[in-house]
């Protein structure tokens, strides 16, 4: 089975800045309550660096969510895009397998009633 490639970072920094923002808190607000650089703060968001794992609770002690929520929900949507993907290019290429056998198939039947008829 094919894996999903799924950019953890980025998706983590999305997180971040919509908790942030839902919090009310400017980068440089949260930046000053984690005792970090507002650049660091920002590149964290942009997904270009990941938190560790000390940055990640404080993180989420702050903006008062659970860690999880910095990885979650938009990872519902995002896996069910990719498991969406997947399946219809499964059905389309079956589809395809099935046209493709159908007509074979059918021409393999009007050539023996042709040949039958020539008889």
């Amino acid at each position: 089975m094919e894996e999903m490639e799924l950019d953890i970072p980025h998706l983590f920094g999305q997180n971040v800045q919509k908790y942030r923002k839902q919090a009310g808190l400017t980068q440089s607000e949260l930046s000053k309550r984690l005792e970090i650089t507002q650049k660091h703060l920002s590149i964290i968001e942009t997904g270009t660096q990941f938190a560790s794992a000390s940055l990640i609770s404080r993180i989420s002690k702050e903006l008062n969510i659970p860690p999880a929520a910095l990885f979650g929900e938009d990872l519902n949507q995002v896996y069910f895009d990719h498991l969406y993907a997947r399946l219809s290019t499964q059905i389309e290429n079956k589809i395809n397998w099935l046209h493709t056998n159908l007509r074979i198939e059918l021409e393999k039947q009007l050539i023996e009633k042709l040949s039958n008829h020539n008889k």
